[in-house]
């Protein structure tokens, strides 16, 4: 199915009713329970509503503008396609017939062209979640964190990262000092030990710490409940703390509004400090007696802790780089002389360097001392031709997603998707893929229209909106003396799949490979699939082994920013 003409008249006539406006409540309900149980009809949709969105931006026109032979009546000339129309010209100018037109016939051969590539990977009915329905995403938070320093979280809490979108969370900070920004622009240092609920953009609640609040004017307003109080901040900047069971208050700059549990608002000013006790009345203390956090010279620190994970890393990795199993180490540097991308490992082999094709360089997920390659081009890609034999596959990366673009956003893929070559991509629906050709000559029975026989080993969802910009440390191993594919995320198992009897593949390669992309599956052939990581990738190891989940969880520690 990949025309509207090979639909089923009464599907025809329901589409072009909602573009009329002119559908029943009963039809609308018929096309929609339709398109639920067929992902294909979902994708022809997308694409025709699509093209009519286009001519109303281009022309203020729609397709239902358009007076049209029936599709079931219009395939008696093959060379029209099912696009045959008759054009209301009275209705439209010359131009923008045209422009519908040759519109219509480069949507109809980019279709054509790409049916094999649409088919490789199809959604089966059980595997996808797709939405066509045009509805806007969305994602869910309060703030951000900015920096950490020196942090230790408490057992009873979880660990959260730079960068990281925080939602109704409540942190546990053992030690160390964090600093995060709400969306509604306030800025909120807090230092442990200490523990914190985030209730809204605009409003928090502190049961244990110290913490320093900046907010700015379109931020007033801003809420801080306490146990004894609660704390509205009127466009200024505040340092609060529970001290030996004391909750005490200096004000920085400008004034608060505090509401005493059960008594009249207070308005404390600028060079003024206060405690307070539950259920009692406020009391003067002297300024600079509530201990807070400082907030200058945090930059520097964070560089200074940057610099120095950076080093044990790097002194940890040139041990790495003599492990007998490593095939492949590529940090994205390029070599000044050949402009190429060496090889890391020991010993060297200069002919699995990678070439860069419009891949730029960029900052990597050490800020100004690490280098990344950013895949944000179509035609973005680093080539690489891996000439060896493999008992089992590891991939690993670092990777910073800045949304999923495509259908599949390609992490390494061999070229022609051949018998015993991979593919490691993420799916849209943020969905790690790990597939091994078993056989390209044999037809996949479980799969219609799939190409050869194989199987896609799907993770759980590691990415959503929220993640955007943040850095990932994805692994994915296959190993078929264990028959097992397991998938990870920031050194944690998040998936285990069997490898079932019928796709055991032992003898495994990789060849001509691209990395963020998935370039020329055909060498003759012009026409490549649009795979390309919409992102960075700073670093990317492949081993001639199944790593052990112990390995990959100290792989990654040792290769990220120290108590992130």
């Amino acid at each position: 199915m990949n025309k509207i003409s090979d639909l089923d008249p009464q599907l025809q006539n329901w589409i072009e009713g909602y573009l009329n406006q002119t559908i029943s409540k009963s039809d609308f309900e018929s096309l929609q329970k339709a398109m639920l149980g067929d992902p294909e009809l979902r994708h022809l949709i997308r694409r025709y509503l699509n093209l009519d969105c286009h001519l109303v931006a281009e022309g203020g026109l729609k397709i239902s503008d358009l007076s049209f032979v029936p599709w079931s009546q219009s395939r008696s000339d093959d060379s029209q396609r099912g696009w045959v129309r008759k054009l209301a010209l009275s209705q439209i100018g010359v131009a923008a017939a045209i422009a519908f037109l040759l519109g219509a016939l480069a949507m109809y051969w980019q279709d054509f062209a790409w049916k094999d590539f649409a088919n490789e990977e199809k959604r089966d009915a059980e595997e996808g979640n797709w939405d066509a329905s045009g509805q806007e995403q969305f994602a869910e938070g309060f703030a951000v964190i900015k920096n950490l320093i020196d942090v230790t979280w408490a057992q009873e809490g979880k660990d959260f990262q730079i960068g990281e979108i925080l939602g109704a969370e409540t942190l546990y900070l053992a030690q160390g000092k964090i600093s995060m920004q709400f969306f509604s622009g306030a800025i909120l240092t807090l230092e442990g030990p200490a523990k914190l609920s985030l209730n809204s953009s605009w409003k928090a609640y502190c049961e244990k710490g110290s913490l320093r609040l900046k907010v700015p004017p379109a931020a007033r307003g801003f809420k801080l409940q306490t146990p004894a109080t609660e704390i509205e901040d009127l466009g200024t900047e505040f340092g609060f703390a529970i001290q030996d069971g004391k909750e005490k208050l200096e004000v920085f700059d400008g004034e608060v509004l505090i509401r005493p549990d059960g008594r009249d608002t207070v308005l404390v000013q600028k060079g003024n400090a206060i405690e307070l006790s539950q259920g009692g009345l406020p009391v003067a203390i002297t300024t600079g007696e509530v201990r807070v956090p400082t907030v200058e010279g945090d930059d520097q620190l964070l560089q200074k802790q940057i610099q120095s994970d950076f080093e044990k890393w790097k002194s940890y990795r040139n041990g790495l780089f003599q492990d007998q199993r490593l095939v492949a180490f590529y940090d994205f540097v390029s070599d000044p002389e050949t402009g190429l991308v060496p090889n890391l490992c020991l010993p060297r082999n200069a002919d699995f360097d990678g070439a860069i094709v419009m891949g730029e360089s960029v900052s990597g997920r050490w800020p100004d001392l690490s280098t990344a390659i950013e895949f944000k081009r179509p035609s973005s890609r680093v080539r690489v031709n891996l000439t060896t034999t493999f008992s089992a596959f590891t991939f690993m990366s670092w990777v910073r997603v800045d949304s999923l673009d495509r259908q599949y956003n390609g992490l390494l893929m061999a070229d022609g998707y051949e018998t015993g070559e991979p593919h490691w991509q993420i799916r849209e629906d943020g969905r790690m893929m790990l597939s091994v050709m078993v056989d390209e000559s044999k037809e996949n029975p479980y799969r219609k229209n799939a190409r050869g026989f194989h199987r896609v080993y799907f993770s759980p969802p590691i990415w959503d909106l929220s993640m955007s910009g943040q850095w990932l440390h994805l692994a994915s191993t296959f190993d078929p003396e264990e028959r097992r594919v397991v998938h990870f995320l920031n050194g944690k198992v998040v998936s285990v799949s069997e490898i079932e009897d019928d796709y055991v593949v032992r003898d495994l390669r990789i060849g001509n490979a691209e990395i963020g992309n998935w370039g020329h599956p055909f060498r003759e052939d012009p026409v490549f699939a649009i795979r390309n990581l919409n992102g960075r990738m700073d670093e990317l190891a492949i081993f001639n082994a199944a790593l052990g989940s112990q390995e990959i969880e100290e792989l990654f520690t040792k290769s990220r920013l120290r108590k992130r």
